[in-house]
């Protein structure tokens, strides 16, 4: 593929695309399938989509408890994954709680739990991960990018990497493995790659039918109504640079989609230069979670 055009990159995948029979869009949580929904609608086969946790992390933003909050989240998703042509019974979810995986994340940055003590939790995830793919036996993985956005996207990612090495191991065959960028910088780096990322860029360009596919998932998601709302007004900043080639509103900029495949990463250091802007405002009951602390120690551990 073109490393220094996306969009014909785009252009050379779509005629890859056609020779995934089981593609895998493995993703943390409801709602990480919309900045590549477009990508998402194109995939053909018997495609699947297994989310890795219950996504009930944001209950205290409602009047509701984590598991009410959690079933919502659930369903939303279901509903939107099926606008995108991935019916229930291609969908999986490993039901791990956010507010509990926080809560591990957190104990171990502050001291309060060491590694030892929260490795048996963050080892069953990544054995669950990789037993659900084995299962299924995907020929392509699209995950989350390995980002500093997000912990949860980046544990994610590494389950999935060790996923994928394991099937190679156990197949004979790798599956393609393609990460997507979510956010980082809170959300100022929004649905792309850092703009200083060495690695293959993908783009797709979405037709209209594609966009409003998209804006419907995105409907289907009541629940986070404020997020999508952050979101539209970091788009729109951007479009006030619409002279240097920004797009001009919300719409324009999810209607580019990109991604790429992994390259080779070294897991053990910071995507940022400096760990404050790693996962910024990520805490758990005012404990942050950080890179240094927290993510890198569990995430070696996991590799090792």
């Amino acid at each position: 593929m073109s490393r220094s055009d996306p969009f014909r990159a785009g252009e050379q995948f779509m005629v890859q695309i056609s020779q995934f029979e089981r593609p895998l869009f493995l993703l943390a949580h409801h709602d990480d399938e919309i900045p590549t929904a477009g990508l998402l609608q194109r995939l053909q086969g018997d495609k699947r989509v297994l989310w890795v946790t219950n996504s009930d992390g944001l209950y205290f933003e409602s009047d509701k408890s984590p598991h009410d909050y959690g079933e919502i989240r659930k369903q939303e998703g279901v509903n939107s994954v099926a606008l995108a042509g991935v019916p229930q019974s291609s969908i999986g979810c490993l039901d791990v709680s956010e507010v509990e995986t926080y809560r591990w994340m957190s104990r171990v940055n502050s001291g309060d739990a060491s590694l030892g003590e929260a490795m048996p939790y963050f080892r069953n995830i990544r054995d669950r991960v990789i037993d659900a793919v084995l299962q299924v036996r995907p020929d392509a993985v699209f995950s989350l990018a390995w980002q500093g956005g997000h912990p949860e996207h980046d544990i994610t990612h590494v389950c999935a990497k060790l996923a994928v090495d394991r099937l190679a191991l156990e197949t004979g065959k790798r599956p393609a493995f393609y990460h997507m960028p979510a956010y980082e910088y809170m959300i100022l780096v929004a649905m792309r790659f850092h703009p200083l990322y060495k690695g293959q860029r993908i783009k797709l360009r979405l037709t209209q039918q594609e966009l409003d596919i998209k804006m419907a998932m995105i409907d289907e998601y009541p629940s986070q109504v404020k997020l999508f709302n952050d979101f539209r007004k970091v788009f729109k900043l951007v479009g006030m640079f619409k002279r240097l080639g920004a797009p001009p509103n919300a719409e324009a900029y999810i209607s580019v989609e990109e991604f790429g495949p992994v390259p080779l990463i070294n897991y053990s250091k910071n995507t940022h230069t400096f760990d404050y802007f790693t996962y910024m405002w990520e805490d758990f009951e005012g404990e942050p979670v950080t890179f240094n602390k927290a993510i890198k120690p569990i995430v070696m551990s996991l590799l090792g």
